[in-house]
């Protein structure tokens, strides 16, 4: 027999250098260490915010901070 993980909806809440929200993003996952494994992937895809957090309707899930100690990309 097949299980099933349920999947829930989660809020990616991108904020910026002041801590202020800038953006949301809804995302689909298992669980709770899945959202923040997304949100660790959204915050990498873009350079403008430094933070997120992860909420699960209104459950904090999690904070995660951009990592600023990874050397530069290359030209």
């Amino acid at each position: 027999m097949r299980q099933f993980s349920a999947v829930r909806t989660y809020r990616i809440y991108l904020r910026d250098a002041l801590n202020v929200l800038a953006r949301v993003h809804e995302v689909e996952a298992a669980s709770d260490e899945e959202a923040r494994e997304l949100a660790v992937k959204v915050l990498n895809e873009q350079s403008a915010y430094p933070t997120a957090e992860v909420w699960d309707r209104a459950r904090f899930v999690c904070n995660v901070r951009k990592d600023t100690t990874a050397p530069p990309s290359a030209p």
